[in-house]
């Protein structure tokens, strides 16, 4: 059979990735520039660029990209195909669809970037070799976000919010920095861990958090508290403890929950390792349903940068199958039973 190509993009609040792939998830090329984060006029013409010079990398005309398939880091209302990105100045109910497909002349399909990741890992990474159907791609980094797969369905929600992993609640203790990125994000992302560094500078003075601080302005961060964890520093060991603990609350609430096959963790916390891991494994199987904690698997992602762009594009084949089998039932003269499950289209 034949390969059929898309381009995946992948749009950041720090950087757009864009590349072709195939459908077999060979990735053609893999452009990557600084999002410009001055207003959607301008994010929208460094999106164009990234389209057409990960096109051009490919070494392929246009005529042979099927779809296009965006990331964005927010929701996509399917109600309005409108897009909505706190962490880009302007994008508010941004009708990304439209605009994409009237320069691009392609089909154009939109999702959350966490939905985005948890399909690529559902297709090249931990669910790949298990035809995994049920699944969550939990991203740990400055913030907390997840992307849902149930019975090989992405959970989007009514308005494009689901996955905001970030706003469960595991202090019922009201705290006001909770209000602002929600309390799971506050208690078990990388802010946390630099926030808690801090607080054990101050009690132990003779930490190796302190030395290595000095030598980055005195400033503490995720990475630096990691990095005296890694060479035995105890100060620092607690604080990866407390974290990876608060991270283990959410994952129980969020197995107990779906119950999936496979957790993937990605996110620069979840490449701290077992410092990390361990007690997040530990406080999920302590809180979360005994059946569904002692079955699940959590494990790291191993698809690294590429997966915003390996999503995108695998949203783009599953979508453009699914208006083929559409189009089969119309000609049918039968609207019934249209398959909602994308997976199914493979």
């Amino acid at each position: 059979m034949t390969s059929q190509l898309t381009l995946g993009l992948d749009l950041g609040g720090t950087k757009i990735a864009g590349g072709v792939v195939s459908s077999r998830g060979d990735v053609l090329s893999d452009v990557r520039l600084p999002t410009p984060t001055k207003g959607v006029r301008k994010d929208l013409a460094a999106l164009f660029d990234v389209a057409h010079v990960a096109v051009s990398a490919a070494k392929v005309p246009w005529p042979k990209i099927a779809a296009v398939g965006v990331g964005v880091p927010g929701a996509f209302d399917p109600r309005t195909q409108t897009v909505w990105a706190p962490n880009l100045p302007g994008w508010s109910k941004t009708p990304l669809t439209s605009l994409l497909e009237k320069v691009l002349q392609r089909p154009t399909f939109i999702e959350g970037d966490r939905n985005m990741q948890a399909l690529a890992e559902a297709w090249l990474g931990a669910g790949a070799r298990s035809g995994v159907r049920n699944l969550v791609f939990v991203t740990v980094g400055t913030g907390i976000g997840a992307g849902l797969i149930s019975e090989g369905r992405l959970i989007s929600g009514a308005h494009g919010v689901s996955g905001a992993a970030g706003w469960m609640v595991i202090d019922r203790a009201w705290k006001p920095e909770y209000a602002r990125v929600g309390c799971f994000e506050a208690l078990g992302a990388g802010p946390a861990v630099a926030r808690l560094g801090q607080r054990a500078l101050k009690q132990h003075a003779r930490s190796l958090i302190g030395v290595l601080a000095e030598r980055n302005g005195a400033k503490v961060t995720a990475e630096i508290v990691a990095a005296a964890a890694r060479r035995g520093d105890p100060a620092a060991r607690r604080v990866l403890h407390e974290v990876g603990t608060n991270l283990g609350l959410g994952v129980a609430n969020i197995v107990s929950l779906l119950n999936p096959d496979v957790v993937v963790l990605g996110g620069g916390l979840a490449g701290i390792g077992n410092a990390i891991l361990v007690p997040l494994r530990r406080a999920m199987r302590q809180w979360g349903q005994p059946l569904a904690t002692k079955q699940v698997r959590v494990v790291r992602s191993c698809l690294g940068e590429e997966a915003g762009i390996l999503g995108a594009a695998r949203y783009a084949f599953l979508r453009l199958e699914d208006m083929k089998h559409v189009s089969r039932k119309v000609l049918r003269g039968s609207a019934k039973g249209l398959r909602p499950n994308l997976f199914d289209a493979t």
